[in-house]
């Protein structure tokens, strides 16, 4: 009677934990925190279990060298059934003898991804932001002075729905520059589903040199011909991190025609709120 056939690979299975995540993808462990990504072959580990309250957590150890003890990786995570079977896959499948010089050496970090910092102010966009903020005041001081408080609080009052129709009106203006560059410059490719965090999908593509990029879904990008693992993206051919995912034209005319329309009223009423009273004080 012939023997079971060895799988090909190991079942993909994943936890996603908070904020980090581990899963199986061919003879490896894939384990992503804090922004790292490193790829542990099964050759290199030691043992895994489920810790954690709960057990809903994975450790992974790592083979050490010369008696001392490997390094320890730790996901915490909120399935334990899923830690479970992940944990039984490992240990069933991996080596039970060391590696020569012990298992770390065998870990690869894949990629680092810096933590998104505060971004600064540009000199033009604080001397810009600093020139309205100075006007804002001298116009409340001016009608405090010579107007009604019925002025100065319509005023005062104005600078929210402007506010919010910035907040509205903004990103896409932002969004719809970087569509209309990308139509002369713009590369298109496939990226393939990468992760997901909550209701976020990241998708990689490769540029012309071979470089790996990472996009986040916009949530109204299509899977290719039905395929929801890949979706088609434009990258800035003279800067291949910068990309858009490609979109039906009936989506970009009702985006621009609701933003328009809210942030454009918000923007109408503001103005009418802070103009107006400005007007009445000339006037009088």
């Amino acid at each position: 009677m012939p023997g079971r056939s060895e799988p090909s690979a190991l079942p993909s299975i994943a936890l996603r934990g908070y904020g980090d995540s581990i899963w199986l993808e061919g003879w490896s462990v894939l384990l992503e925190q804090k922004g790292t990504r490193r790829r542990i072959p099964l050759p290199a580990i030691e043992g895994a279990r489920a810790v954690g309250a709960g057990q809903g957590s994975v450790e992974i150890a790592v083979w050490g060298a010369d008696g001392a003890p490997g390094p320890v990786f730790v996901v915490e995570g909120r399935d334990a059934g899923q830690a479970g079977r992940l944990v039984e896959v490992v240990n069933r499948a991996r080596p039970k003898s060391a590696p020569d010089g012990g298992g770390a050496d065998l870990v690869e970090v894949l990629a680092v991804v810096q933590a998104a910092g505060r971004k600064r102010m540009s000199p033009r966009e604080r001397v810009a932001s600093l020139a309205v903020l100075m006007l804002y005041v001298a116009g409340a001081a001016l009608l405090g002075l010579f107007g009604e408080p019925v002025q100065v609080l319509l005023w005062v009052l104005g600078a929210l729905p402007i506010l919010l129709g910035l907040v509205i009106v903004g990103p896409a203006v932002v969004n719809a520059r970087d569509r209309w560059v990308l139509r002369k410059r713009g590369v298109a490719v496939v990226a393939l589903f990468d992760r997901a965090h909550g209701r976020r999908r990241f998708f990689t593509y490769i540029d012309l040199e071979g470089g790996v990029h990472e996009i986040q879904a916009d949530y109204a990008a299509k899977g290719l011909a039905g395929d929801p693992p890949r979706i088609d993206v434009l990258y800035d051919s003279l800067h291949p991190e910068k990309a858009v995912c490609s979109l039906a034209r009936s989506t970009l005319v009702w985006r621009a025609v609701g933003v328009g329309l809210l942030g454009g009223l918000l923007l109408l009423v503001g103005l009418s709120m802070t103009l107006l009273p400005l007007a009445f004080l000339a006037v009088s």
